[in-house]
């Protein structure tokens, strides 16, 4: 068995985990970088960055029900999805046909299915080079399309027809202010125009984060809306691909996931039975790394693990990869050893009745992993009050928040400016991305179209949305920050060290930890307990 996670203690040795009482600011710890040239928004237009109790119902919500008095020792499986419109694919579908259809007919992608989880003898990948999907086996070799054709040739002369400069990004953010006046002809008119401009996601960050911002206004002004689109099987091929890749090269989901894990650890340490409940699952990587931890903890104190359910609500274009997440999760438990089960909620069904469409049973302890994702469906500071409010009614004995969406804390934000920060936090993401690259452009057009173009085209659907920042949101409910161990300080800039990618640094503020690039917040993680 190889798994994507070993244990800290494995290959640290560390004094014992002690609280950080840092006070509420920023502090960064860096080291020391040189030739640095600007590519953002701010440097084009010289804009400012963005500034740093109620009823207990939503409309149409109901309070939630008692928990079950079923035993956990004795879990049923519970798949609360539709049979129909998004269906999941079933354990005995093809996944390694499907992998064929890449014409990648390496050995390597005939391993997609059984072995996403495998024993592995080296360090832990989770403060090294290696990822949590170090092992999906899957060629990342398999060439770019893009629906119109770009060469290697114009990916790097970079658009030599034209220059991108600060007229066409004046034009992308007119066309979003038109768009917010509802003036969409002349939005529609500005749009047709950049089109010839830009007409590939090419040449410097900034410039390719304008082109998918273009694409995203352009779909929003068509009507359509985004949480409808289903992947294919190809495409979720290319998006794990994608995932796995990022994972490979950026420190960007090592230390969400690690910092968002050892808060959860800290705080669950020496329950028995454990349920999480996830709003954002991805693919599973996060509770591939955690189980391991789980088994390795018991294991050094003879004891056996914990038991682990996690009830993960998804969108329901995710609803097709659940069954893969499913699988490979369940396996991967069985060969640590531990007791796990994992269900899936559309978000549709919670929607209706929040926690009361979640199975609780007695003697579990409750953790919560959330993300901006869901307080985007829920797009107001009341509605998502409310949520919070039901959220503090199941007692959960941690609640961690993993914003890497850019996400700021803005008040009253219109939509032209979401969208100039959203423009601006992805060209930043981009620059980390050409860094942390070496130069392999068509990976980095990979990781841009199956796994940031997505998270782009949400951003720019949710922008016109009204609401408080969210370190207000969890205070005004009643919950309470809480500090990160001097263990977990220590160990995130370990891990940034070791990416050995200068620009990257570690920062606290109010209680998050946070990854930035020259500054720039990526990553903001926090944990509250109510």
């Amino acid at each position: 068995m190889r798994s994507p996670f070993n244990t800290l203690q494995n290959h640290f040795s560390h004094p014992k985990t002690t609280t950080n009482n840092t006070p509420s600011q920023t502090t960064i710890n860096t080291t020391q970088f040189t030739n640095y040239e600007p590519t953002s928004v701010l440097d084009l237009r010289r804009s400012p960055s963005p500034v740093l109790g109620g009823s207990d119902s939503i409309n149409n919500f109901t309070a939630i029900s008692g928990v079950s008095d079923d035993s956990p020792l004795h879990w049923e499986e519970n798949v609360v999805l539709p049979t129909t419109h998004h269906h999941l694919l079933s354990s005995s579908e093809d996944w390694d046909s499907m992998m064929l259809n890449l014409s990648e007919k390496d050995e390597s992608t005939l391993l997609f299915k059984n072995n996403l989880f495998e024993q592995q003898q080296s360090p832990s990948p989770l403060l090294s080079d290696h990822s949590f999907f170090n092992e999906f086996n899957l060629s990342s070799n398999h060439p770019q399309t893009y629906t119109q054709s770009i060469n290697n040739n114009e990916i790097y002369i970079e658009s030599s027809c034209v220059e991108f400069d600060c007229s066409q990004l004046d034009q992308l953010i007119r066309a979003a202010a038109c768009y917010e006046s509802n003036e969409l002809p002349s939005a529609q008119v500005i749009l047709a125009r950049l089109n010839q401009q830009l007409r590939n996601p090419i040449g410097k960050p900034l410039q390719r984060s304008a082109f998918y911002f273009k694409e995203a206004l352009q779909f929003l002004l068509s009507g359509s809306n985004f949480a409808e689109i289903n992947l294919s099987s190809l495409e979720i091929v290319h998006k794990i691909k994608a995932y796995k890749s990022f994972s490979e090269i950026s420190p960007i989901t090592m230390f969400a996931n690690f910092t968002a894990n050892q808060a959860l650890l800290e705080a669950l340490d020496g329950a028995m039975f454990i349920h999480i409940v996830d709003f954002e699952i991805g693919i599973g990587g996060q509770w591939a790394s955690f189980m391991q931890e789980i088994a390795s903890k018991a294991k050094s104190r003879n004891v056996l693990p914990s038991s682990i359910r996690i009830t993960a609500v998804i969108p329901e274009e995710c609803s097709m990869e659940a069954s893969l997440i499913r699988d490979n999760l369940n396996q991967f438990a069985q060969e640590l050893g531990i007791q796990f089960q994992l269900e899936f909620i559309l978000f549709s069904t919670f929607e209706e009745v929040l926690f009361n469409s979640i199975r609780f049973i007695n003697g579990e302890l409750i953790a919560v992993n959330l993300s901006p994702r869901i307080f985007r469906r829920f797009r107001t500071s009341e509605s998502i009050s409310g949520f919070l409010r039901f959220l503090r009614r199941v007692s959960p004995r941690i609640t961690v928040f993993m914003d890497s969406e850019g996400c700021r804390d803005t008040r009253g934000s219109s939509f032209r400016r979401n969208f100039i920060n959203g423009l601006e936090f992805y060209s930043s993401l981009f620059e980390s991305l050409d860094a942390a690259s070496g130069g392999d452009v068509e990976l980095v057009r990979r990781i841009e179209k199956y796994l940031l173009r997505p998270k782009i085209f949400g951003s720019v659907y949710a922008a016109g949305n009204s609401v408080l920042p969210w370190r207000e949101l969890f205070s005004s409910v009643g919950m309470i920050p809480v500090q990160f161990s001097e263990f977990t300080d220590s160990q995130a800039e370990w891990l940034v060290r070791r990416a050995q990618i200068r620009g990257f640094q570690v920062a606290k503020r109010q209680g998050s930890m946070l990854l930035c690039w020259h500054e720039r917040e990526l990553v903001a993680t926090s944990a509250w307990r109510c």
